[in-house]
């Protein structure tokens, strides 16, 4: 089993490498690609910053430091009121550390949705501020490709910054998804695009007046479904499909078998359900032209009018503002008692104010139309195009047995010693694999994938991290996951190195722990 040391430099080294820098003593956030360290930056008066590590080994990979490197140019270039910017970061030529600074957000919508579901005005907000980010990126010619509510960041009074470009694709540079690779976030991602092979997700190059135009509503599709997703989050406080998991989630997702809003929040307005059916329809072209027109529809949908004129006021503002945060999902009626000469004077107060936030946002959202409706026009026509394909290179074939043969899942709490298949969960036993049921207590892992014979993108790295990070992506996009490997040397006892000439991996097998 997988024993290796943190891919990450040490916090002493990273000191030493960022010397501008006081880094915290722990990371904020790691993933299997990239760490974050909150930081104050000492050549500016100590202002605080948020500092984005690329793990060593991919630093040294040269698609995924190329891929790093876009990411900085994506974001340095698409200045925009709601996408995170850089302060600086690693340039082109430079060796060894791959990193950027930005400004250090406040939190992120992912943990502020472990809190709970949020009020309709809040996600109206943060659906709007979103859209504003995704539409400027797709008028750019800029698809993000793994909107989620970890990518999207808070800063000072709910200013909400869409952030991490990492598998963006743009028409100005090449498509960096690698072989085999899933793209984007299972459940908030599209299927069309997460299930995209690399041929079908690489764009041809384009000739030069086409890779000025903004993107077509097919292109944009993808980002839409996915702001689509994190609404559905935002209104119920579960992750889509997450009555399910693992292959039975994926599958639900697939077939579109979304459960709808109005049967996990109670008394949400019963319009919201044709705005998330239509932002997550398995059709692209059945969804909205851009995230703008999505916004729009959901503001639409709360009782603002397009126009700004009718005034049945946000529900949840009126409860909000009126009975504190402890009663955000109850209704009240104005009508329910004779007011109080201060409550006329509260309720007035309240009035002008939902009816100035309405108006507002109403007109803000407007300007989507203005402005989209001319790029949509011009980006629906077809543009020209090369076609292009792109072959794999053939995986080393090793004459192997499955992992094992098809069995009858173990249910209970019964337990057996064997080799588990995918979807099968395991105890953390340091000898023998033992298979348990995914709903018994005694399980510590899910099998969520078995790679056999995976392709090695590095042959001669003998510990296969660049292997299965490749193998196991995509699958546990969204969460902490690991692997455990099978090689051709497991099994010799000669105590020879690796050689990649004669040596082979068997298998990857990818896990999350519960």
């Amino acid at each position: 089993m997988d024993d290796t040391a943190s891919p990450f430099p040490p916090r002493d080294e990273l000191a030493r490498s960022l010397p501008g820098y006081v880094l915290d003593p722990e990371p904020f956030s790691t993933t299997n690609m990239s760490q974050i360290y909150l930081a104050a930056d000492t050549k500016l008066h100590h202002r605080k910053v948020a500092v984005k590590i690329m793990a060593d080994y991919l630093a040294q990979h040269p698609v995924y430091r190329k891929r790093f490197l876009r990411e900085i140019q994506l974001m340095a270039n698409l200045e925009h009121p709601n996408i995170m910017y850089v302060l600086t970061a690693s340039g082109e030529y430079d060796h060894g550390l791959l990193y950027l600074v930005m400004p250090r957000a406040d939190h992120d919508l992912k943990r502020l949705l472990e809190e709970g579901r949020l009020d309709l005005a809040k996600t109206a907000d943060v659906v709007a501020q979103t859209a504003r980010a995704l539409d400027h990126a797709h008028g750019h010619g800029v698809v993000h490709r793994d909107v989620k509510p970890g990518n999207i960041l808070f800063g000072a009074d709910g200013h909400v910054y869409l952030t991490d470009f990492g598998v963006a694709k743009d028409r100005f540079g090449e498509d960096l998804t690698a072989t085999g690779e899933s793209i984007g976030t299972r459940g908030y991602t599209a299927p069309e695009v997460f299930d995209a092979r690399p041929d079908e997700a690489a764009a041809a190059d384009q000739p030069a007046p086409a890779r000025m135009l903004p993107c077509t509503p097919r292109e944009r599709a993808g980002d839409v479904y996915s702001l689509g997703a994190v609404l559905y989050h935002c209104l119920t406080g579960r992750r889509p499909f997450d009555n399910a998991d693992g292959i039975a989630a994926a599958d639900l997702q697939r077939r579109g078998e979304l459960v709808p809003v109005s049967a996990l929040r109670d008394q949400a307005p019963a319009e919201v359900d044709a705005v998330v059916a239509k932002a997550m329809h398995l059709d692209p072209d059945q969804r909205y032209r851009t995230c703008g027109d999505l916004a729009v529809a959901f503001t639409q949908a709360l009782g603002v009018a397009q126009d700004g004129a009718a005034l049945p006021i946000l529900r949840d503002i009126q409860d909000r503002l009126r009975t504190g945060p402890d009663d955000r999902d109850r209704t009240a009626s104005f009508a329910a008692s004779a007011p109080t000469p201060a409550a006329q004077h509260r309720t007035m107060l309240l009035s002008v104010l939902a009816a100035v936030l309405a108006v507002a946002l109403a007109g803000g959202l407007l300007l989507y139309q203005l402005f989209t409706a001319e790029e949509g026009d011009a980006a629906a026509a077809d543009l020209p195009s090369d076609d292009a394909s792109s072959s794999a290179p053939a995986s080393p074939t090793v004459n192997l047995e499955p992992p094992s043969p098809t069995v009858e899942p173990v249910t209970g709490d019964a337990q057996v010693t064997r080799r588990p298949v995918e979807g099968e969960c395991v105890l953390d036993h340091p000898e023998d694999w033992i298979v348990v049921a995914c709903d018994s207590p005694l399980a510590d892992e899910l099998i969520f994938k078995i790679v056999m014979n995976p392709e090695d993108p590095n042959p001669m790295q003998p510990n296969h991290d660049d292997a299965a990070w490749e193998a196991c992506r995509g699958e546990g996009y969204d969460f902490d996951y690991e692997w455990y490997w099978n090689d051709s040397l497991d099994e010799d006892e000669s105590g020879r190195e690796w050689d990649p000439e004669v040596d082979r991996i068997r298998y990857i097998m990818c896990y999350v722990e519960l």
